[in-house]
């Protein structure tokens, strides 16, 4: 009787009161929110009651749910008094590649063991980790998990799970990504690099197999990152305005490879004497494909402080004969190994180089301006490489990555991809006339004033434009013409060469004002201390009104003609560096529309 006593004594005292439990209310015959020894007798009482069950009552205390009520769920029910919490196990030993894990585990002896549950994130936290297994055997303590995407540092959980949904996590368990490692000081030089030059490869080597993605590259502006004469200019003004950064600033996103390896490409005033240097080709090629391919986990925007420490994030494995990329079951190659890396469908492979913002200012920010975007941000929709990847009809991605600028090296129209970024840009925005409050009428008396309403729609998914912003021009063109001879104008040149009025009182432009520490208009990046953004948001639109005076004596038709216009590069920025471009910089036309108003007299 002592003994009987001292039992219900300790199941009076071990009475658990349920806050986190998913399934709080299993065996909880008394409704108070507690198991203690009440719930037990009800149980038994049930037991002795025989077949004379409600469904209700075998559900609330079929714990093992084998759909009768017997001493197996009395057993389980004491023992959750007794050991309220499932145990705590460990895991022993992670072995990974890119997308697949083993994970081993310590069997768990927990008395009301239901499951084990498998998590894992980007983060060493519960919070927003993903569950990724489960399993109801106990004995299992190994799982082989693939398709996973384990770029970038992952941290791993294995939780026991009781009949009621209390958990117990165990410790976590962080694998490092697969990457060579480099150290740098605060002028961005190379302290110690895992890399070394030699781990690039040229892209003449991916020839044999990738013949068709090496030419569509060799067009790209990812080859001409180290070609362009408008770079070296801006590049060697960098250099003087900043001995000590202004070399690697720029390096690191032109030439990834030299900056990674600690290469001083510092010296060289010209595209030709740099090109004819002994110079390695993979270096000379700027963005390489072993830049991209090599690749492991994925990158953050940069951040640049005022001491424009050159710091961007790379997580790079090259040197080992793998290459990775988005194909799920690479065929094999006797060239290299070929892996397979989810993060390649995503528009954070274009971080860093296309995200930076300089002492706070968001100067060029093309991912960011998509990743604000809800629908892209939350699902990944409508990437960067939709675009500028897209898929061909074998199957294969275009590796030409079309965006705006061209090799100005070509007269007009012969630049390799000027119909690409010309049919890009044409499908990039909508013209309308109309806009709230306003529409453009078909009849106009004389005296009475021309309102033109229009209405901007971008349809795409970062900014217009986008990138280098401060130096590239999109307006619109206004015009209105009686009898073949333009009566009002706005936005209006008089070639591919013309230099816009930016002070014009009607002009609608879109575009962006980069200024110095003095707050006066500055085209060097790292004087930036402030913006005035008047880009056309991503997906945005914008409405604009004219109102037009017509001369008087004027009967008949008069014609209204709108078009968006863009020109990758302002003007003045080639006139002062490379003013021998400047005829072969195209105006392209994004969009058009026009309409005929008919101005009767009073």
């Amino acid at each position: 009787m002592k003994l009987i006593f001292q039992f219900f004594f300790v199941l009076m005292l071990n009475t658990i009161t349920f806050s986190q439990c998913t399934n709080s209310a299993l065996a909880d015959n008394n409704y108070d929110n507690r198991l203690d020894i009440l719930d037990v007798i009800s149980m038994v009482d049930l037991i002795i009651s025989g077949n004379s069950l409600e469904n209700f009552q075998i559900e609330l205390n079929d714990i093992n749910s084998d759909s009768i009520i017997d001493i197996l769920d009395i057993i389980k029910l004491v023992n959750k008094i007794l050991f309220p919490e499932p145990e705590q196990i460990f895991i022993s030993t992670i072995e990974s590649s890119l997308v697949n894990v083993n994970i081993r585990w310590e069997i768990s002896n927990s008395p009301n063991f239901y499951m084990y549950k498998i998590y894992y994130s980007y983060q060493d936290s519960l919070i927003g980790r993903e569950i990724i297994y489960e399993s109801l055997e106990r004995v299992i303590n190994e799982a082989d998990i693939s398709g996973l995407s384990l770029y970038n540092d992952k941290w791993f959980w294995v939780d026991v799970v009781d009949y009621w949904g209390c958990s117990k996590e165990s410790q976590s368990y962080k694998i490092n990504n697969v990457e060579k490692t480099f150290e740098l000081d605060h002028n961005g030089n190379v302290i110690h690099s895992e890399m070394i030059i030699e781990d690039f490869e040229s892209s003449s080597s991916c020839v044999p197999c990738h013949e068709n993605h090496v030419q569509e590259w060799s067009e790209s502006r990812h080859a001409h990152s180290m070609k362009d004469p408008l770079f070296f200019s801006m590049w060697n003004d960098e250099q003087q305005r900043h001995p000590a950064t202004g070399e690697r600033f720029c390096v690191q996103c032109h030439s990834p490879a030299a900056f990674v390896t600690g290469e001083d490409l510092s010296g060289f005033e010209t595209v030709e004497e740099f090109h004819l240097s002994s110079l390695p080709d993979q270096i000379k090629e700027g963005v390489t494909c072993t830049v991209c391919h090599t690749a492991t986990g994925l990158s953050s925007t940069y951040f640049a402080s005022d001491d424009l420490s050159p710091n961007v994030e790379y997580h790079l494995y090259p040197g080992e004969n793998i290459f990775f990329g988005p194909v799920e079951n690479p065929q094999e190659s006797m060239y290299h190994q070929s892996g397979y890396s989810p993060m390649f469908k995503r528009s954070e492979m274009c971080l860093p180089c296309h995200d930076l913002v300089m002492r706070g200012v968001e100067a060029e920010i093309t991912f960011t301006e998509w990743n604000r975007i809800p629908g892209f941000a939350m699902s990944g929709g409508a990437t960067c490489q939709n675009c500028h990847m897209p898929q061909k009809e074998d199957g294969t991605h275009d590796h030409s990555f079309v965006g705006v600028d061209l090799d100005l090296s070509y007269p007009i129209g012969e630049a390799p991809q000027h119909n690409q970024v010309k049919s890009m840009l044409e499908s990039a925005v909508n013209l309308e006339f109309g806009a709230p409050g306003y529409e453009l009428v078909a009849n106009l008396n004389q005296g009475e004033t021309l309102y033109i309403p229009i209405t901007v729609t971008s349809l795409t998914a970062h900014n217009i434009p986008s990138g280098t912003s401060f130096s590239r021009e999109a307006w619109i063109e206004a015009l209105v013409e009686y009898d073949g001879e333009i009566i009002y104008s706005s936005g209006l040149i008089d070639s591919n060469t013309s230099i816009l009025d930016k002070d014009e009182e009607d002009l609608l432009l879109f575009t962006s004002f980069f200024l110095d520490e003095f707050s006066d208009t500055t085209m060097a990046i790292t004087e930036t201390h402030d913006i005035i953004n008047e880009t056309l948001p991503a997906l945005g639109t914008r409405y604009h009104l004219y109102q037009v005076s017509l001369p008087e004596g004027i009967i008949g038709n008069i014609e209204v003609k709108i078009r968006m216009r863009f020109r990758a590069l302002t003007p003045s920025l080639l006139i002062d560096n490379h003013p021998e471009m400047l005829e072969n910089q195209p105006v392209f036309d994004m969009a058009s529309i026009s309409a005929q108003i008919n101005l009767t007299g009073e």
